[in-house]
């Protein structure tokens, strides 16, 4: 059977100029639409203005959206009447949502209106982060009322979609067990053109001004209270009693950035750099790297890992934080056994008395050509999306509105 031309719009929350995982996704498989088929894509994402950028076979909305409490780029993309005016414009033949907060709602609200199917992708890891934050925050009686409630509400949620795409078995059955139907699995990849290894470690040694003999400790992401960023500098105060010294960088912004930039300037093992766009500057940096250091506990799966292991470097996570699967063909695979400073540092040191060859970072290498490229999951994904777009729309999918306000739309305007 001949695959349809699909026009797929992608309703994005969690995006922004800062933004890495969630919109190197969408970007990447942006490309792959275009490249692999004559398919078209719309993506609709918050901003800090009403905007329409048209290019050949793709169109981005930004919807002017209020400022996310708490973070220093997000924005909450909220207004239905815009999304769905997009949504009336463009006439996708499938939308897919990133995030189960108002955005997905309307999404669900556009899918009904346009009798198309809808996806919802399983970026964030929710139940444990919100576990996390109850445990921490609120009694163990308040924590048992409120879990069952967050518990039923991405049941609603997520059972009105077509399809929801998990990226890994563990999340695959964290869901299942909460009673989500019509799970997809497809493992996330990585641009295996651009993370590539690289003779940069001569170079960036020379621009931290470190000795040769120095181990380089690299993390790259936001930098945030859920990636535990204070566990990486409690791991470089253990491993300071180390006789090799060791220097850790950090890429990346986001709400700890003011405390990663001070305490870069009054430690000199410690080095910040702000985020960048630039993937060949990270690659210099992955591949300069002895060691990519993770101590996120809420991870999905973690596309910072394949591109590190992509340059041949061995990626440090925490045990069942998320990162384990995309850390399956290391041998041996030594993780954290919490993200505590302390831990991280155990694991560091086992991992310097294994020592590493050449070869063995070349091994790394292969396995992420053999088993995590984009063109792999975007294959898989693209499938999904003919699948859906072929069969009649089921009812109890998108289901009744559950968002009552006027249906009337304005289109946006350059």
């Amino acid at each position: 059977m001949e695959s349809p031309n699909l026009k797929i719009c992608d309703i994005v929350q969690f995006y922004s100029t800062l933004s890495g995982g969630v919109r190197r996704y969408v970007h990447e498989k942006i490309n792959y639409l275009l490249a692999n088929a004559n398919h078209s894509h719309c993506l609709i994402v918050p901003s800090h203005r009403d905007a329409v950028a048209r290019e050949e076979r793709r169109t981005i909305y930004e919807i002017k959206s209020p400022s996310l409490i708490g973070s220093n780029s997000y924005r909450m993309l909220i207004n239905k009447k815009k999304i769905l005016a997009a949504l009336s414009k463009e006439t996708p033949d499938l939308i897919e949502v990133g995030d189960p907060y108002r955005a997905a709602w309307i999404g669900l609200e556009g899918a009904r209106q346009n009798n198309i199917p809808i996806v919802a992708f399983y970026h964030s890891d929710y139940p444990r982060a919100l576990d996390r934050t109850l445990r921490k925050y609120l009694s163990t009686r308040i924590e048992s009322i409120v879990t069952p409630l967050i518990q039923k509400y991405l049941r609603k949620l997520y059972n009105r979609m077509s399809a929801t795409v998990v990226s890994s078995r563990r999340c695959h059955d964290a869901l299942d067990t909460l009673g989500i139907q019509n799970l997809r699995t497809i493992t996330l990849g990585t641009n295996l053109e651009t993370f590539k290894p690289f003779g940069s470690r001569e170079r960036i040694f020379k621009e931290l001004d470190i000795t040769e003999s120095t181990r380089l400790l690299l993390f790259v992401g936001r930098l945030a209270r859920e990636k535990n960023i204070r566990s990486l500098f409690e791991m470089l105060e253990i491993l300071k009693k180390d006789p090799v010294p060791h220097h850790l960088v950090l890429i990346g912004d986001g709400e700890w950035h003011n405390e990663v930039r001070i305490k870069a300037r009054e430690d000199k093992n410690i080095s910040w750099l702000p985020f960048t766009e630039s993937p060949e500057r990270l690659a210099d940096f992955y591949s300069a790297a002895d060691l990519f250091v993770h101590a996120g506990n809420c991870e999905t799966f973690g596309l910072v890992s394949l591109e590190a292991q992509a340059c041949g470097t061995r990626v440090l996570a925490v045990r069942r934080g998320g990162l384990d699967e995309s850390l399956q063909y290391e041998n041996p695979r030594i993780m954290a056994r919490n993200p505590s400073g302390k831990s991280l540092a155990q694991a560091v040191r086992q991992i310097w008395d294994l020592g590493e060859t050449e070869i063995e970072r070349g091994l790394r290498r292969q396995q992420m050509e053999k088993h995590f490229s984009w063109e792999a999951t975007f294959s898989k994904l693209t499938a999904l999306y003919e699948e859906l777009a072929r069969k009649e729309i089921p009812s109890h999918f998108t289901g009744k509105s559950v968002i009552h306000e006027s249906e009337d739309s304005a289109l946006l305007s350059k």
